[in-house]
């Protein structure tokens, strides 16, 4: 009986750790089955075409999808809007951060940021993308 109490217990905890995905394919079958993922950028292993303040501030960003949408063109796009009085380029201001993250066919992940007033939606920033590569600065997780 305990034999089978621990094995019950062991298979539990296996299947609690989340399985890394690395790659488009693997992401898109997920997606498309109905499992949940998660998407972890390290934001110094990616490219943008200016120096962002964002860059310098965060390490690491993760970020659970509630809604994907896969396009005709086979890109996978999810977005994000965070109301939050803690942006560190406008502290203790009411605003609204906008993320969206595109991942294509080639493994690459497009996260594009921009900060919005909470009182108008007006742009209060000029919008940053990263690229980032998927399996080294991108890791996604179902």
């Amino acid at each position: 009986m305990r034999k089978l109490l621990l094995l019950s217990l062991l298979l539990m905890v296996t299947n609690t750790f989340a399985d890394e995905l690395h790659n488009f394919d693997q992401v898109k079958s997920a997606v498309t089955t109905g499992k949940s993922i998660r998407i972890a950028i390290d934001f110094s292993k990616c490219s943008t075409e200016k120096n962002s303040l964002l860059q310098d501030i965060n390490n690491m960003g993760v970020f659970t999808p509630n809604e994907i949408v896969i396009d005709k063109f086979g890109r996978i796009s999810t977005s994000l809007m965070h109301f939050t009085l803690n942006d560190q380029i406008f502290p203790a201001k009411p605003v609204y951060q906008f993320l969206r993250y595109t991942m294509t066919s080639d493994n690459n992940v497009n996260l594009s940021f921009q900060v919005l007033d909470a009182t108008n939606y007006s742009s209060l920033t000029d919008k940053v993308s990263f690229d980032c590569k998927l399996d080294a600065a991108a890791k996604v997780y179902d």
